[in-house]
């Protein structure tokens, strides 16, 4: 196991070897990630296990774990979210190698020799964050609003209650 991780590595050299890094890195070191955050702060607790599955296939399994700031969607103010991902990867050279993969593995298409392992890590991070970050109701800086929006609705009036606006047309085509 390490705890330094390096910045590039032959994923399929280190699948032969069976090599495991974990370790922690921090947010400013993932520039996609960081910019869909509010701060950048923080560490990011990871482990990559490189292998070769039952079929021989270079595979990456591991998780990832951080808590993001994030801004929500509803009062605008910062939320925490912690985030914890597993990641079962199978390393593929074509499109049709990585259509031939079982349902469990997400495919990593490699055309080049080396891969920085930062870039799994933040690539799994964003496609985990949610589609729209928000509060709970309860939580919300704006939850007294949403409230009094509701009881605004069930308050008014029915709709057959309500005068017809037509009406006058009504009397005018007696006359």
């Amino acid at each position: 196991m390490s705890s330094r991780l390096p910045d590039f590595v032959d994923p399929w050299r280190m699948a032969d070897q069976g090599r495991v890094f974990s370790g922690h890195a921090a947010i400013d070191d993932l520039p996609r990630l960081a910019k869909d955050v509010l701060g950048a702060e923080g560490d990011i607790e990871l482990r990559l296990e490189f292998r070769r599955d039952q079929e021989k296939r270079a595979c990456i399994s591991g998780s990832v774990k951080a808590d993001l700031l994030l801004e929500c969607q509803r009062c605008l103010n910062p939320m925490l979210v912690s985030i914890e991902s597993q990641l079962n990867i199978a390393l593929v050279r074509s499109a049709e190698e990585a259509e031939r993969l079982p349902e469990h593995y997400d495919p990593l298409l490699l055309d080049e020799p080396r891969i920085r392992l930062l870039d799994i890590v933040e690539e799994e991070l964003l496609l985990s964050l949610p589609q729209v970050s928000r509060h709970e109701i309860g939580e919300c800086g704006c939850s007294d609003l949403h409230q009094k929006t509701e009881q605004e609705i069930a308050d008014r009036e029915e709709p057959s209650e309500r005068s017809n606006p037509f009406a006058i047309l009504a009397e005018l085509k007696q006359k």
